[in-house]
């Protein structure tokens, strides 16, 4: 399966990048030692924060929906890489690249510091129930493989995909590849309160009627069929 992992991806509207940057810019702003305020919680940006890393991560991948998911011949196919970027190299490369004009274009090239989580690839032809249609990948190494001067709490995890989905009521190839970006605390909690560490990593997918291709990592977009990308 030739997926193209390692070419540039355009970074989706509905990942963490945006916060990251803003948060960045803040930093770079700010003197050393004063705090990045989210909602009601405060972070010191470049400390230490092991406490926001999880031993292990999980990655849940679903296809939320695909007009022909009955059709015996309509076929889903993946491919991922998960890394970590430390803070400062992503705030480095990513303000180099928004110099360049590139800055919503990212590969895995652009950060050779990066840490390799995890890979893997999928082609899944049983894909009648939303079920059906979800995978997990479980036990991804994570605190153990980041050194602690790095475990920081606006690192990124960054999530290249690509995906191709074949659609037998349209008769249509579908093409996506992207990448998302969170950091390891968790983005999907309601507590405005405390930071807890991120423990899942989401990929979605949704085929509209018109073979248009939706992608979301939220964690509610994963529990239905329906589209919600926040």
């Amino acid at each position: 399966m030739n997926t193209h992992t390692s070419s540039p991806a355009r970074v989706s509207r509905f990942g963490w990048l945006l916060v990251l940057l803003l948060a960045a810019s803040v930093v770079m702003a700010q003197a050393p030692g004063q705090r990045v305020k989210i909602d009601r919680r405060t972070i010191s940006p470049n400390r230490p924060a092991p406490e926001l890393y999880a031993d292990k991560l999980a990655l849940k991948l679903t296809l939320i929906n695909l007009p022909g998911a009955s059709e015996p011949s309509s076929s889903w196919q993946l491919e991922y890489k998960v890394y970590f970027v430390a803070e400062q190299d992503f705030e480095r490369v990513v303000k180099q690249l928004n110099k360049e004009g590139k800055g919503r274009e990212l590969s895995p090239e652009d950060f050779p510091t990066k840490i390799l989580l995890a890979d893997g690839q999928l082609n899944k032809r049983k894909l009648s129930t939303l079920p059906d249609r979800t995978l997990w990948r479980q036990g991804i190494d994570f605190k153990s493989k980041i050194p602690l001067e790095q475990q920081t709490a606006f690192a990124s995890i960054m999530c290249f995909y690509s995906v191709k989905i074949y659609d037998a009521k349209l008769k249509k190839n579908v093409y996506g590849s992207d990448v998302f970006v969170v950091p390891p605390f968790d983005t999907n909690t309601n507590d405005r309160e405390n930071f807890t560490a991120n423990t899942t990593l989401y990929l979605n997918f949704y085929v509209a009627d018109d073979g248009a291709l939706y992608k979301s990592n939220r964690k509610s977009a994963s529990e239905t069929t329906q589209w919600r990308p926040n």
